[in-house]
């Protein structure tokens, strides 16, 4: 019978190494967004501020004329696609959607959105 060497699992080591993993490829991810509808719908989020989809389809208007509800809404369903957790949160308020980026996530997505690290960085001080 083989001898094996037990090696000790550190479980909350294992469980960091893990979330730095998924924030590493979710910043991968949203740096590797071609779509320039989606770009801007991100800087817009970026503030940590809730939106409404009202708002939202204005700014994708900007950049596509035939943008509206489906496509922003479309869009936003593939943003939160883009973690395990959820990236975007939504709620009705006065019978409208608005959305945000989820506190967890605020830093990642600016830093996604640096000069230096996205090659569509525009501005994020709107």
């Amino acid at each position: 019978m083989k001898n094996f060497v037990e090696e000790k699992f550190d479980k909350p080591t294992s469980k960091k190494n893990e979330q730095e993993q998924e924030d590493s490829n979710l910043l991968n991810k949203i740096k590797a967004i071609k779509t320039p509808v989606k770009n801007e719908l991100l800087v817009t989020l970026l503030d940590g501020e809730w939106h409404s989809e009202t708002e939202l389809i204005r700014i994708a208007k900007k950049e596509k004329n035939y943008a509206g509800a489906v496509l922003v809404g479309t869009m936003l369903n593939s943003i939160n696609a883009f973690s395990q957790q959820v990236f975007l949160m939504k709620k009705i308020y006065n019978g409208e959607w608005h959305f945000k980026i989820t506190e967890n996530y605020i830093g990642l997505t600016r830093a996604a959105f640096t000069k230096n690290n996205h090659k569509n960085f525009k501005s994020i001080e709107n």
